[in-house]
């Protein structure tokens, strides 16, 4: 019997205020207007620029490209009276921002970071059991869900943001095989499988003033929908 990994599709420090917090997304304010978008470019436009106290900024503007990497790694083995068992570990999510031109250092607001990460932990599916015999999970399919919203940067209210946001599926296949040794060679008679995906969908907005000093806040949301699924039973001639 033997285990193979194929088929997978698709940068730290701590935290900036409003921003990501070790081990998931720091919540912030209520969800953006409309649904989210899948995965691909979503643009989107802050209002316009709002003056400071005794005097009206120029006008700028700057393009925000935001790329969302999700990274798992589940574990399929076999487990005792012929059942399956699938493990699925905390789902790193790796978040790259690049602003250009890049904004202003100014006082008091948040830094910007071109890399954070966080963890998204799906409990529903952390552990599942696949029974053929009594034919559990029906179908043979599981599927969980978890949203996470959090700020991206913070932007000077004078500033017009153009954001892009791409967003990665990563999905993959897991193999047991069933082997047989006929006249001292191993010959693969059958094997069973584990499908999985990790669809992300998310939608960029900013909300105004939200930041320090009145700054622009850019913000995220994030829906990750997993879904892995067992066939049992593959003959190797099919």
């Amino acid at each position: 019997m033997a285990c193979n990994s194929y088929g997978m599709g698709g940068p730290g420090g701590p935290p900036m205020q409003g921003g990501f917090a070790p081990g998931g997304m720091m919540m912030v304010g209520g969800p953006p207007a409309g649904g989210l978008a899948p995965g691909g470019m979503v643009m989107m436009t802050a209002g316009p620029p709002v003056g400071h106290a005794g005097f009206s900024a120029p006008a700028r503007s700057a393009d925000v490209f935001v790329e969302v990497s999700p990274e798992m790694q589940p574990n399929f083995a076999r487990g005792p009276n012929g059942v399956f068992v699938m493990d699925l570990p905390p789902i790193r999510v790796r978040l790259a921002t690049n602003c250009v031109p890049p904004l202003p250092a100014e006082q008091g607001l948040a830094p910007f970071k071109p890399y954070e990460e966080f963890f998204v932990e799906m409990p529903e599916v952390s552990r599942v059991i696949f029974d053929p015999a009594r034919g559990m999970p029906p179908n043979f399919t599981v599927t969980a869900q978890a949203r996470k919203r959090g700020a991206v940067l913070e932007a000077p209210s004078n500033i017009t943001m153009n954001a892009q946001l791409k967003a990665n599926s990563p999905y993959g296949s897991l193999l047991l095989e069933d082997l047989q040794v006929a006249n001292g060679m191993k010959q693969k008679i059958g094997e069973s499988r584990l499908d999985y995906r990790l669809q992300v969908e998310g939608q960029l907005s900013v909300n105004p003033g939200a930041g320090n000093f009145g700054a622009n806040r850019l913000e995220v949301d994030l829906l990750l929908s997993f879904t892995c699924s067992l066939q049992t039973g593959v003959d190797n001639f099919l």
